[in-house]
């Protein structure tokens, strides 16, 4: 929050309101003559929420897991809608096996086998929308299929971690002299990165040294024979 209030430094604007949802979403309300060029710069430098009448079908939308493995019937993913009330997508049940081609399995083992975590940043697309209903239908665009695709053919072990800035994780590598462990940092959102260990290096081991240090954080291990041996199992 301090960090977006800093951009407003020096402009036309006046602050009316500012609030930190459960999730962590930031919502910021403001007026004044500078309010349209602020709202450029925050969209550039954080991004923006749509709003669910002006979804459009077949577009791609950025968001997150949701309460993965609470429900049997597909995975939600929070796109950040808040108003008139929180609004999350629904990729169904029926999409998922057939984007990731697990045909006879649950909601629950398709997330547990590919790591599709609460919270994980993911790419859908709007397959159709009820404004009065208030729900939203999508699946995982090609993008988001093509990066579990790699990972899982990558022979790379990845360590997956969620809600912590890189600073917050480069500190925790480098004090518990794993910092030369870690091939590369890929950025999955704001604060979502994926760890590429090098290839003598296993995961679990950056977890267990990590852990203490990023307490509270969630860490998930993306281990490419893991995850093909369980989507080639019988389900």
């Amino acid at each position: 929050m301090a960090g977006i209030l800093r951009l407003t430094t020096d402009l036309g604007v006046q602050i009316i309101k500012t609030d930190v949802d459960e999730t962590g979403l930031v919502s910021l309300e403001f007026e004044g003559e500078d309010e349209e060029f602020l709202e450029n710069m925050l969209t550039r430098e954080y991004g923006s929420v749509p709003r669910i009448q002006k979804l459009i079908v077949g577009t791609p939308y950025r968001g997150w897991l949701a309460d993965v493995g609470k429900v049997g019937y597909g995975l939600y993913v929070d796109l950040g809608i808040r108003l008139p009330q929180r609004v999350d997508a629904l990729v169904p049940l029926f999409q998922i096996r057939s984007q990731f081609k697990m045909h006879e399995s649950s909601a629950r083992t398709i997330a547990d086998a590919l790591v599709l975590v609460s919270n994980l940043p993911v790419e859908i697309t709007i397959s159709k929308f009820d404004i009065t209903g208030l729900t939203i239908e999508a699946k995982f665009t090609e993008t988001m299929l093509q990066r579990i695709n790699d990972w899982t053919s990558d022979d790379h072990e990845r360590l997956v971690v969620l809600g912590t800035s890189k600073e917050m994780i480069d500190r925790a590598l480098s004090k518990s002299g794993h910092l030369q462990d870690i091939f590369r940092v890929e950025e999955l959102g704001e604060f979502e990165y994926s760890l590429v260990c090098k290839r003598s290096t296993h995961a679990s081991g950056i977890v267990a040294a990590m852990g203490p240090r990023l307490k509270g954080v969630p860490m998930h291990l993306f281990i490419p024979r893991e995850v093909q041996g369980k989507t080639n199992a019988k389900t």
